[in-house]
């Protein structure tokens, strides 16, 4: 829980830093734990919203240029395909297998470890199976969740973006 709690508060800080709204549903009917949303215009688009589903990991596996993330099949199924109303992303954030390590402060600084990446799951189908069944899902290192990253994904065009 604690973990899970931390992975979520980094994506908040995240989105905070990027001018972003962060809210959560009331009921938690849809897989998804946040809706991230822009006030007014962006680009040419009012008020633009994406649904994020946030994992936390503390031990990471990377294999040529990917997390290789294994995730119950009802939450990937969550997130696959391409009918639902908002864009969806999973986000996964890496920590220290420590909770003490999680945030380091100075006067000038704080310091939130490890990192956030982003997926979309829209090219894939939603699978079969008994829902606590694993899926694999690759995450590419390359997509580091950041302020400019995140103001990326809420551009209209964002949900044609697949991976990378």
């Amino acid at each position: 829980q604690h973990q899970g709690l931390f992975g979520e508060s980094f994506v908040r800080v995240l989105a905070s830093a990027a001018g972003l709204i962060v809210s959560r549903a009331e009921l938690d009917v849809d897989g998804c734990d946040f809706t991230i949303s822009h006030k007014g215009v962006f680009g040419a688009t009012r008020h633009p919203k994406i649904d994020v589903q946030v994992k936390s990991w503390s031990r990471p596996i990377c294999r040529d240029g990917h997390w290789k993330y294994r995730m119950h099949g009802r939450h990937f199924n969550e997130l696959a395909g391409t009918d639902f109303a908002l864009p969806r992303f999973l986000v996964l954030v890496i920590v220290p297998d420590d909770c003490a390590d999680y945030a380091t402060t100075r006067h000038d600084v704080v310091e939130l470890k490890h990192g956030a990446y982003w997926l979309s799951l829209q090219d894939r189908q939603p699978v079969n199976g008994a829902p606590d069944a694993k899926v694999a899902v690759d995450v590419p290192v390359d997509n580091l969740l950041t302020v400019d990253a995140l103001r990326m994904l809420m551009a209209p065009t964002a949900s044609a973006r697949v991976g990378a």
